[in-house]
Parts: C-alpha cells; sequence; structure tokens
C-alpha cells in the first residue's frame, strides 16, 4: 500500500485478485498472481494472456485515479460468462473541516429512479466495525453504465477520508453485485500503517 499515516484492510472472496496499485504497474506482481492462479487452476491456461491484459488495464486505471489499493474478480459463470468486478480503494483529504460523515453524506445528490433510465444513486449512512461511513450506491452512467458502490469513511486521527470504490459493468447482475460490494465495504478495518 501507499505511504500513508494509518493503516487500513479490506477483505475480498478468495477469487479475487488483490494488488498493490504502485508496484502493479512497476513491478511483475500482476504476472506472479496470474501464473500462481494458473498453477492451481490449469483449466486458465488458454486465458492467461487475456487475465493479465484486464489486470493490467485495471491497474492503470486504478493508478490514474490515485488508488492506495486494489483487487480485481475476473470469475466465469456458466450462464453469463466472464463477471468482472473491480475494487479501488482512494484516499483524499476530504475537504477542510468538513469530513464528518453528515458532511459528506449532505454533499454527495441522490437521484431517484425514473423511467427510461437505469441511473440511480442512493445515499445513506452506515454503521460499520471500522466507524460510521457514508454508503452510495447506485447505477451510474460514465464511460458505460456501471453498478457502483462506494463508502466513504472519515479516518480516525483526522487524516481524511477512505473511499472504496465497487464496480462492476454487469446490470443484469445488480442486486447480488450490490450485496458482494456491501458485504466487502463491511470488511474494512483499521491498523497500525504496517498493516499489523
Amino acid at each position: 500500500m501507499a505511504d500513508l499515516p494509518f493503516g487500513f484492510t479490506v477483505r475480498v472472496p478468495a477469487s479475487w485478485y488483490e494488488f498493490d496499485v504502485w508496484r502493479a504497474g512497476r513491478t511483475g506482481d500482476l504476472a506472479r498472481l496470474v501464473d500462481a492462479r494458473v498453477r492451481a487452476a490449469p483449466a486458465l491456461a488458454p486465458h492467461r494472456a487475456v487475465l493479465l491484459k484486464v489486470l493490467r488495464e485495471i491497474a492503470d486505471l486504478a493508478a490514474r485515479h490515485g488508488a492506495v489499493f486494489g483487487a480485481a474478480m475476473t470469475d466465469h459463470l456458466e450462464d453469463v460468462g466472464t463477471v468482472l468486478a473491480t475494487l479501488m480503494v482512494l484516499h483524499t483529504e476530504g475537504l477542510p473541516g468538513a469530513n464528518t460523515v453528515e458532511e459528506i453524506a449532505a454533499g454527495i445528490v441522490a437521484i431517484p429512479s425514473a423511467p427510461g433510465t437505469p441511473t440511480w444513486r442512493s445515499v445513506e449512512i452506515v454503521e460499520l466495525d471500522a466507524g460510521r461511513a457514508v454508503r452510495v450506491t447506485g447505477i451510474e452512467s460514465g464511460e458505460l453504465e456501471s453498478v457502483v458502490t462506494q463508502t466513504l469513511i472519515p479516518v480516525p486521527g483526522g487524516h481524511g477520508v477512505l473511499d472504496l470504490v465497487l464496480t462492476s459493468p454487469h446490470l443484469s447482475l445488480a442486486e447480488p453485485m450490490l450485496d458482494l460490494f456491501d458485504a466487502i465495504s463491511a470488511t474494512l478495518a483499521w491498523s497500525d500503517p504496517q498493516g499489523e
């Protein structure tokens, strides 16, 4: 993880690929991750190049957004095909004197669902083991429409805001994706800067 004045952990399912965003673009970490997965599941061998390409694209996107941690799912489901989802953990300073969950929530606009568009966004304050947080869920439009969950939580000690951003392009799986994203976000825990 990046050099931060605090530590955190977040757990993803065992099938996900976890990577340090800084190292992913500068070392052979991603290739080693894929090779280890191929050794464990030889049926993936014909897909190695595609898996590595997808992970490099995800890591590059995470780096461009300033993420401090990343993870990706590239699971194959029988009736769906390859299902993609990503996790990016971002750290921002937030707004001076405006980093309470109430202030963060007040700055995000909810969008009700409407006929003719899949886009919607809900904003709520949730209680996690790591503390109170703002949970933003919905279908967002961008380069492509995506299922999105953001969990914004003030970092203890006044060190800004941590933002867990989980996305998937599979709108037909919105409900199970949102359930999965909620479960992953709930695993956030604080640690010392060395991750102990």
